[in-house]
């Protein structure tokens, strides 16, 4: 095949629109559409000829151009990357991504990032991970240099050799730099291990410290188009109100291709703590914009168990002259909730969160696993009921290593048929929380709630943004 024949073949290809973009054309003539750094509409024919045949010669005469036209994703792998976004969905629809195309590839293992998606706040990174001969191939969790100030999200991992993989940065208190050096391990499974069966262990278990073996390292260095890290908007609110006696102020909202955030401070007497809004904001073609529910939902304040930044999707492709934020309920701490106290030996609690059971504490070793229940709450999406941080009577702190979140109660050891029956229609419609408290001699503890109650507004509040 000449390299004429694959430009072709590729521009066929490219031709097929994606599911997830149907209607994308449509849509966008009923928009008001944004400048655009580059687009092909409205470019005179002569241009777009100039173009076209330039790029004819860089595919027959120079051959890494070629290969690198060959092995970009197709866009529609992109688009179900981010099928889990609306945000990042509307960035991909608006042409709102930044390509890289770099490539590295050591022990048989090639890295390649593919593309970009940033504003002033969050960097996502799309690269995909290729090796012969194995079923799966993982990410390590990222390192930066210099060291970013920010959340790190890592790539799913035991994904097919190929899949479109996702880091996301997430920066709070500074924005989105130039650029930075990124360097990751990879790791992989083949499917031919055959080694001895794992023994059963309890959760308690002292866990295993060995590292998976590293099959290859990449650095990369990234620089990131200025025209993308300067997108966003901070609006000024300063809207005071009341909620569940709670007096409340949404003080800015800002709004970035990614996501937007809508910053909120209690009151000093409050009697509790901010943990969680139902909200959404609306425009004026009644579009809604809803809570994110993959990724950081929310950031908290240092120096208080209250949480202060609240993220919802995106508004920004929607060219949106009016938005108006609508907050129906709210998720409180109760000041004198913070912490309290679970009898042990006894399987009691003196006050516990709203909806949430003990359900059982055992000694385990050298220490208790403590499981507490809870509603499901939709779509699987389990929230957390306890932090990592408990006490002793003396105010010692402790902290576990790990805890675990299952649709069924855990069980340790042997148990009859009956039993085990018994277990599972105990979880009916609820999951489990399975605190391991490790090197914990004691009979009572005292434990952190992420929350104490929940309230619905009677009336929502509505506030205007813009």
């Amino acid at each position: 095949m000449t390299r004429n024949e694959e430009y072709q073949a590729l521009l066929q290809e490219l031709e097929a629109t994606p599911p997830a973009l149907d209607g994308t054309a449509e849509r966008a003539l009923r928009r008001r559409r944004r400048d655009r750094r580059l687009r092909l509409f409205g470019v005179p024919a002569g241009s777009l000829a100039a173009c076209f045949a330039a790029f004819v010669l860089l595919v027959n005469l120079f051959p890494p151009f070629a290969r690198a036209c060959g092995n970009v994703p197709v866009l529609r792998e992109l688009a179900q990357a981010v099928a889990w976004s609306p945000s990042l969905s509307a960035a991909v629809e608006n042409d709102y991504v930044q390509p890289i195309g770099q490539s590295q590839t050591a022990n048989g293992v090639t890295a390649t990032i593919e593309y970009v998606i940033v504003d002033q706040k969050q960097v996502h990174i799309f690269f995909t991970l290729e090796g012969e001969g194995y079923e799966s191939l993982s990410a390590e969790m990222p390192e930066f240099t210099p060291r970013q100030h920010c959340s790190v999200l890592g790539a799913d991992f035991r994904q097919e050799p190929g899949t479109l993989l996702h880091f996301t940065l997430d920066y709070q208190d500074n924005d989105v730099p130039e650029g930075f050096t990124m360097a990751f391990g990879v790791t992989g499974e083949t499917g031919t291990e055959n080694g001895p069966a794992a023994p059963t262990r309890s959760i308690l278990d002292e866990p295993e410290r060995e590292e998976p073996d590293i099959l290859a390292s990449f650095t990369f260095d990234l620089d990131f188009d200025p025209t993308y890290t300067a997108q966003g908007e901070i609006v000024p609110v300063d809207s005071t109100f009341q909620l569940d006696g709670q007096t409340l102020t949404v003080t800015t909202v800002e709004v970035y291709p990614t996501h937007v955030r809508v910053n909120v401070e209690g009151a000093p007497d409050n009697t509790a703590w901010l943990e969680g809004l139902d909200f959404y904001l609306e425009n004026e073609d009644r579009e809604r914009f809803d809570t994110i529910t993959s990724g950081v939902s929310a950031t908290g304040d240092p120096d208080t168990p209250a949480m202060k930044s609240f993220r919802l999707e995106s508004p920004y492709f929607a060219d949106s002259a009016h938005l108006t934020l609508h907050i129906t309920g709210a998720k409180w701490l109760d000041k004198d909730m913070e912490r309290i106290r679970v009898d042990l030996a006894n399987g009691t609690a003196d006050r516990l969160p709203e909806g949430v059971e003990l359900y059982s504490a055992q000694r385990s070793g050298n220490g208790w696993l403590v499981q507490f229940s809870a509603p499901e709450e939709e779509e699987m999406h389990f929230h957390q009921l306890f932090s990592m941080t408990y006490y002793d009577a003396e105010g010692s702190e402790y902290s576990m290593d790990s805890r675990s979140t299952m649709t069924e109660p855990y069980i340790e050891g042997p148990i009859s048929d009956e039993a085990f029956d018994a277990h599972r229609a105990a979880g009916e419609g609820r999951f489990f929380e399975i605190l391991p408290l490790e090197n914990y001699p004691y009979d009572e503890v005292w434990l952190c709630p992420t929350f104490s109650r929940t309230a619905q507004a009677e009336v929502p509040v509505t506030i205007p943004v813009k």
